[in-house]
């Protein structure tokens, strides 16, 4: 089903701060919301949420800091959605082990792990999503 809205954002690593929040500015200006988490179990509570503000939304659980599935449920949002016009990448690291180390303390095992969990990832999503918003000529 494609969304009858003109503009679609997805919001990958939702949550009930931040990741909510984009959801429902966007989700005010007309976006159709795609929500992606590692799991699925707030989707439909955020989905009422959105819902009760008019906002309409779908969820999908995946791990957006692995490759294959960042791409698989982009290619869903789309599927589904509509070309996606806007990409907020939020998703909360759990990948660090010992916690985030402070810079002066960080030895490279550190700071790459801190990179490989979320800056890798995020150029992951950039690549599979950049291509045709240029394309488009338009997104963010």
């Amino acid at each position: 089903m494609t969304s009858t809205s003109s503009k679609v954002i997805a919001v990958l690593g939702v949550g009930p701060g931040l990741g909510m929040s984009m959801a429902r500015r966007f989700g005010r200006e007309g976006f159709a919301v795609a929500l992606v988490s590692r799991t699925a179990a707030r989707h439909a509570g955020y989905r009422d949420d959105l819902a009760a503000d008019g906002i309409e939304s779908r969820s999908y659980a995946a791990d957006v800091t692995d490759p294959a599935q960042a791409r698989d449920v982009l290619a869903r949002i789309a599927t589904d959605l509509g070309d996606i016009d806007t990409v907020y990448y939020g998703p909360a690291t759990a990948d660090l082990g010992g916690g985030i180390v402070a810079l002066p303390d960080a030895g490279v095992a550190d700071v790459r792990a801190a990179f490989e969990s979320t800056v890798l990832p995020a150029a992951d999503v950039v690549a599979a999503t950049l291509p045709r918003m240029l394309e488009r000529g338009d997104g963010a």
